[in-house]
């Protein structure tokens, strides 16, 4: 602190926290000891003392990134989140954080208020030291750091299987537990974005409010009307129009969930139908991966032969198989004799 032109005195007490005023002869008589000359020190003079429950064991102190700071006074929001047998961590809007606790061999001091340099008023004193008497309200020995890590999704699957949706028809008895957005954020360590990208990989769809996975059976129902009603309209594999796709099929499939079913197997190509609306083309390597997935889960094994054969049948016209697209659908082919 000599450096920013302030002296800092302490007078701790141990059995009992009193403030005591300290007067210029105080701080000269210090300086003295101290050999340092007063002239070089702006005239401001820091006397801290102890409050009366100094020891805080209801706060606890965090060291932040100048981002996080920025957030949180911009009135953003940041948690921590963790059940009791999760490691917490700390979660922005957009990036996870481990806390980890951090010991020093120095005391920091919790202060209510601080007298900065440029901030100090003087007395009108010539040769006068203003003196500013500061509460510590807590001192410590530990802290917490933040690391940056990956968001803990791994039970979100777990969740998501727990109610699968099967059908409209089948939701009237269904009493099963279903998460909103902010259910998932309670339970899961990841920030909202990250939750979002989670729940995107696997592909599961808000419906009524509710995040859900569907059923594969289900899944593979809704994608086989998609491909049906292209082929029906001999549409071709890179104009395939999302409008006329929804506004078919809607009386057939939630219209939600035809849309995020739609999305999942094809991508836009930038031209749009003479009415204007957005034309896509499939997306083979998924169609491939979740095809080839339709074949092999129910019986797990297959004849590579047989199973080529199988697969390339069953894709829609133009889409060539390859081996390397069962990897886009976390599949694999090992070998038996």
């Amino acid at each position: 602190m000599l450096g920013h032109k302030q002296i800092l005195t302490s007078h701790f007490g141990v059995k009992k926290c009193v403030k005591i005023r300290r007067t210029e002869e105080d701080v000269r008589r210090l300086l003295h000891l101290a050999k340092l000359d007063e002239e070089d020190l702006k005239p401001v003079v820091q006397s801290f003392y102890l409050a009366q429950d100094f020891t805080r064991e209801d706060l606890k102190l965090m060291e932040v990134t100048p981002d996080i700071l920025n957030q949180i006074l911009e009135g953003e929001r940041v948690i921590i989140r963790g059940d009791k047998s999760d490691p917490a961590v700390l979660c922005t809007d957009t990036q996870t954080y481990d806390i980890k606790e951090a010991g020093t061999s120095n005391s920091l001091l919790l202060l209510p208020s601080v007298v900065w340099p440029d901030e100090a008023e003087t007395n009108d004193k010539d040769d006068g030291i203003t003196i500013a008497s500061q509460e510590v309200a807590g001192i410590f020995h530990n802290y917490l750091e933040l690391h940056l890590c990956r968001p803990r999704v791994q039970k979100l699957r777990y969740l998501m299987e727990e109610n699968l949706y099967t059908g409209k028809e089948y939701e009237a008895d269904n009493v099963d537990v279903k998460y909103t957005f902010e259910d998932l954020l309670n339970v899961i360590q990841a920030s909202p974005k990250e939750l979002q990208t989670a729940l995107r990989e696997l592909q599961a769809c808000c419906i009524d409010g509710f995040w859900r996975m569907l059923d594969f059976d289900y899944q593979f129902s809704v994608f086989n009307h998609i491909v049906n009603l292209v082929d029906s309209n001999s549409w071709p594999s890179d104009g395939i129009p999302l409008q006329a796709v929804l506004d078919t099929l809607e009386d057939l499939i939630p219209r939600k969930i035809l849309e995020e079913c739609f999305h999942w197997y094809t991508e836009p190509v930038g031209r749009t139908t003479p009415e204007g609306y957005d034309l896509y083309r499939w997306n083979e390597d998924k169609i491939c991966a979740f095809l080839g997935e339709v074949i092999l889960r129910p019986t797990g094994k297959f004849n590579l032969e047989e199973f080529l054969y199988t697969w390339q049948s069953t894709v829609p016209e133009g889409i060539t198989t390859n081996l390397n697209q069962l990897k886009v659908g976390n599949l694999a082919l090992s070998s038996t004799d």
